[in-house]
């Protein structure tokens, strides 16, 4: 196999704390999945409901939300309408 010097892309300052900031994002958005992930855990192996597991509820919900408006302006699901 022939090794080449990698290819180097000229970044700004600015650029790698962009960079630096979406990966922080995305390591506190995996943080955040994980937590929701333990809540629901024991949600499911309890059978009665909490002022916290109604909270939980409230954010899966908004956050179903923000996902369906996130698909919507990517084009990614048609809108239906009623008429």
């Amino acid at each position: 196999m022939i090794r080449r010097n990698p290819t180097m892309i000229p970044m700004s300052d600015l650029d790698v704390q962009d960079v630096r900031d979406m990966v922080a994002k995305q390591k506190s958005d995996l943080e955040k999945h994980q937590q929701l992930m333990v809540k629901m855990k024991r949600l499911a192996e309890t059978s009665t409901m909490t002022k916290e597991d109604m909270e939980m509820f409230d954010h899966l919900k908004e956050a179903i939300a923000r996902g369906s408006e996130k698909d919507k302006r990517l084009g990614l699901k048609p809108e239906t309408s009623h008429k």
